[in-house]
């Protein structure tokens, strides 16, 4: 009863964050569309249909603009503008989104120290939620209890109920995200954390035993019992899940990780029944949790076929899916499964996961752009580099597409004053998203924001070539929204580098960017806007842990006068390294 009394402690807690929440997820009733977008993949024939009747099978405007990328940047930028979006609408007034800020403006201060790092990739909020938990464990462990091994039972229970919530946390369809609008790779670190606190309790569950048959001189007998040997099993399962969940397994292998996580987590569950019967209860939760989930992961699975091109200069490969052109929203990811031989004997059974680069309803469909990083991602770009691509229609390939998952949650970009995205190599894909849907909303009169900075950090300036045709056209539609893109490379050049046809308002500068600067910059530029309402800045980062904080370390900097001027700064980090 102590223990499901603490269950109920932890929902009521969760159900607490929930309410507080509900401003922003009912802002987002604005419209229906807003609701529906972000959950489940589609194809919408009058966006796409006219536009590929125009063009020969599987090519688009931005395929044939990276396709010579190499040649005239110039040339490259008249052919796109053939396919750019009409010239922006005018506003029409009462379009634009509520804007909910998440905390009041007397409680940013303690935001800014929240937000602020206590080890590379772990903020202080992090920190502050595992602490609360463990609180909560702390007191159905050690009340009323007079030593470690004289209430055995207890640890067994805490163990036990922690599985619906470890499953919950972990699951791509996470329940508890949903309800706060966050994604599942955003939890991710308290289900590493609930579950090292279970596995902790199930091993003093364990060692009171084996203590107490010892001292009794009956340990051959008890662990001969069937429910014992279930028991036992049900340890050696956990050690070797926080074994293979270790950061550098899951570095260097990540198929043993990935494979080991699933069958020894279904196999807990089965020993656990057959261990205690009084689990029962809990692992109903747990079943009903993991089935939902595999529910929604069909649901959301879609086949269609796919065309890949290889980018040398960004070092990726470029896989686009017009067949599927609605129902994500920027910011969001799909996990992908390419079904081919030439991914080799195991990897086309791989599932990988990949930032959209394209915004919803838009001619060229989902895109994608999968840096070469790993074993998986070099057969991707072998395979688009074969003699198959011929006068760059490139190659056919079937794929498996499940999500979209992740995303800015609650969060709507348009409803901000004005947005930044600072984002390093290629996390470029998350910024080409986020931008042209912004772009895209303020052409139908549905966005706030007038000022949008995006800074991207490479490390070859030649990396920017094949993009050039693509930025041009995004700064041209920036009409009512004033659109900036600066670009950095860290990496000396050798020789002469030349960049035709370059707009104005893209720049290529050596060396790291002063994120202080950049941030100080937007913020006073947007808080120079006539006739807009403050309604905040949102910074979007996308990139290595290391710029992730870098970035909250400069927003913390800023002086808070400017800060409560515009409405104050929210960031959405899509960190590597899940």
């Amino acid at each position: 009863m102590l223990v499901y009394l603490t269950v109920l402690v932890l929902v009521c807690l969760l159900a607490l964050v929930v309410v507080l929440r509900i401003p922003r997820a009912f802002a987002r009733l604005w419209r229906v569309s807003e609701w529906t977008r972000g959950h489940i993949l589609g194809y919408k024939r009058d966006t796409i249909a006219p536009f590929l009747s125009r063009l020969p099978r599987a090519a688009t405007p931005i395929a044939i603009a990276y396709s010579q990328g190499a040649g005239s940047s110039q040339d490259s930028h008249t052919k796109e503008r053939k396919f750019a979006a009409p010239a922006p609408a005018p506003e029409t007034a009462g379009a634009y989104p509520p804007h909910i800020t998440p905390t009041p403006s007397f409680l940013r201060p303690v935001v800014s120290l929240l937000r602020s790092r206590v080890a590379p990739g772990v903020s202080a909020t992090q920190v502050s939620v595992c602490a609360g938990y463990l609180a909560v464990l702390l007191y159905p462990a050690i009340y009323g209890s007079t030593g470690p091994f004289k209430d055995i039972n207890r640890y067994g229970y805490i163990a036990i109920s922690q599985l619906p919530f470890i499953f919950a946390l972990a699951s791509k369809n996470n329940v508890l995200g949903m309800l706060l609008g966050m994604g599942y790779e955003k939890l991710n670190f308290l289900h590493r954390f609930v579950a090292r606190l279970a596995i902790i309790s199930a091993h003093l569950h364990g060692l009171g035993y084996t203590y107490k048959w010892c001292i009794g001189d009956t340990f051959m007998q008890e662990i001969k019992q069937l429910k014992n040997i279930f028991g036992l099993c049900m340890l050696l399962s956990l050690d070797c899940i926080l074994l293979t969940s270790l950061a550098y397994v899951r570095k260097n292998a990540y198929n043993l990780f990935f494979y080991s996580h699933v069958v020894l987590s279904q196999a807990l569950v089965i020993f656990a029944l057959s261990h205690y019967s009084q689990t029962l209860p809990y692992l109903r939760w747990t079943f009903a949790i993991y089935g939902l989930d595999k529910l929604m992961r069909l649901v959301k699975t879609r086949i269609s076929t796919a065309t890949i091109r290889p980018i040398p200069e960004l070092g990726l490969t470029r896989v686009e899916i017009p067949w599927i052109n609605k129902g994500w929203r920027a910011g969001q990811h799909v996990r992908v499964q390419v079904l081919s031989s030439a991914m080799g004997v195991t990897g086309w059974a791989e599932v990988h996961p990949f930032t959209i680069a394209s915004e919803s309803n838009s001619k060229e469909g989902l895109v994608l752009m999968c840096k070469k990083t790993g074993t998986w991602t070099h057969k991707l770009f072998a395979a688009a580099t074969t003699k198959q691509m011929e006068a760059g229609v490139g190659r056919q390939i079937k794929v498996v597409l499940e999500g979209p998952y992740g995303g800015p949650g609650f969060a709507m970009f348009n409803s901000y004053s004005a947005a930044m995205f600072i984002v390093g190599g290629s996390g470029i894909t998350f910024a080409l998203s986020a931008v042209q849907e912004l772009l895209q909303q303020d052409s139908k009169g549905e966005s706030r924001v007038r000022v949008i900075e995006l800074v991207w950090v490479i490390q070859d300036a030649g990396s920017l070539v094949p993009l050039i045709p693509k930025f041009a056209a995004m700064i041209e539609q920036s009409v009512n929204t004033h659109l900036t893109i600066s670009v950095y490379y860290t990496k000396a050049v050798v020789g002469t580098m030349r960049i035709k046809g370059v707009h104005t308002r893209l720049t290529l500068t050596a060396g790291r960017p002063r994120l202080i600067n950049a941030v100080e910059s937007i913020v006073s530029r947007a808080a120079g806007v006539e006739g807009s309402v403050r309604s905040g800045l949102i910074v979007g980062v996308c990139g290595p842990v290391g710029l992730g904080d870098d970035v909250s370390k400069a927003v913390g900097l800023v002086d808070p006068a400017k800060r409560d001027e515009i409405g104050g700064i929210e960031i959405h980090d899509e960190a590597f390294g899940w």
